[in-house]
């Protein structure tokens, strides 16, 4: 890739299959080859290689380099749409023959925060598994939301509303809550704060900046205030870990805490509550199996009420 190629002295374009395709979308809406790479669990040098063929069998170069990464050429640019339009079609044709499945067999792709898969979902599992024996879970623990329409996973519990509502099943089935916390250490050096002012003399442990300005983020930074934060990270449980250590005051998951005994709630009138969502594709959601296990989440989730606000779990 970037060098330039004669388009007087190209060979005659070959039929191209559909995995180059892919690769070079991937590419694109990557910006890097190694970040594609990940994407597609291949090696940087197997998937320069295959842009390097792409770019030869149709006779002109489709990225330029730059110290930023990667940019679409002008035939890159022309080729993107496209493309785009065929890995539609491609999935269109996925979920239709997947909605033809009858079968409760087989496996099923979940992604949800890490939060939830730690500490709702294990005792679910089982209780999915004695239901439906022969369905298999595939969970992807990520705290970002992952592209449904584009099939990387089957099934999404979100904390938040869904964006994309109209073209998605959705189905909201409860709140998250979540409060701060600080370890029994912490509060004997320091003292315990009376009321939300008496937050700014304390030291605060917050998400990073990626988070800070978004669901959970947000409610964080305008509750620690002056405080100062002396420690952010982009999960739940690296902040409960620095909590636990006697670092300072943070967020955490009322359900999680609940089950902690070094943890203690701070401010216990202070409190955020997230939605909770579940998400599928309307083709797949007509999958025997994909619906089966939505239906069973839903359910779940809602009886789980009481847990996931940190009072307990529901008994069986």
């Amino acid at each position: 890739m970037g060098t330039s190629r004669s388009p007087a002295g190209a060979s005659p374009v070959r039929q191209l299959d559909w995995s180059a395709l892919r690769d070079f979308l991937t590419v694109a809406e990557c910006g890097t080859l190694s970040a594609a790479a990940r994407s597609l669990g291949v090696s940087q040098p197997t998937l320069t290689r295959r842009m390097t063929a792409l770019e030869e069998s149709l006779g002109s170069d489709l990225f330029h380099r730059s110290p930023r990464g990667l940019a679409l050429t002008a035939a890159g640019e022309a080729l993107l749409g496209p493309v785009r339009e065929m890995e539609s079609g491609a999935q269109a044709v996925e979920l239709v023959a997947r909605g033809s499945e009858t079968s409760l067999a087989g496996s099923v792709r979940v992604t949800m925060t890490e939060g939830l898969a730690l500490a709702w979902l294990p005792p679910e599992l089982a209780r999915l598994r004695r239901l439906h024996p022969r369905i298999d879970v595939e969970v992807i623990v990520k705290n970002t939301a992952l592209n449904l329409l584009r099939r990387e996973a089957d099934i999404a519990i979100r904390l938040g509303r869904p964006r994309q509502q109209m073209e998605l099943v959705t189905r909201r089935v409860g709140e998250l809550v979540l409060g701060l916390y600080a370890s029994r250490a912490y509060l004997e050096e320091n003292g315990e704060p009376g009321t939300l002012d008496d937050l700014a003399a304390h030291t605060g442990i917050a998400f990073d900046e990626a988070e800070m300005y978004t669901g959970a983020g947000s409610w964080v930074e305008s509750i620690l205030g002056d405080a100062h934060v002396a420690y952010r990270a982009n999960t739940l449980s690296a902040q409960r870990a620095a909590i636990r250590a006697g670092v300072g005051i943070g967020p955490q998951t009322c359900m999680i805490a609940a089950e902690d005994p070094e943890l203690v709630r701070v401010v216990p009138e202070v409190e955020v509550r997230l939605e909770i969502w579940l998400v599928t594709h309307p083709g797949l959601r007509r999958t025997a199996r994909v619906g089966a296990v939505f239906d069973f989440l839903a359910e779940r989730l809602s009886a789980s009420a009481p847990l996931l606000a940190g009072q307990g779990r529901p008994p069986e």
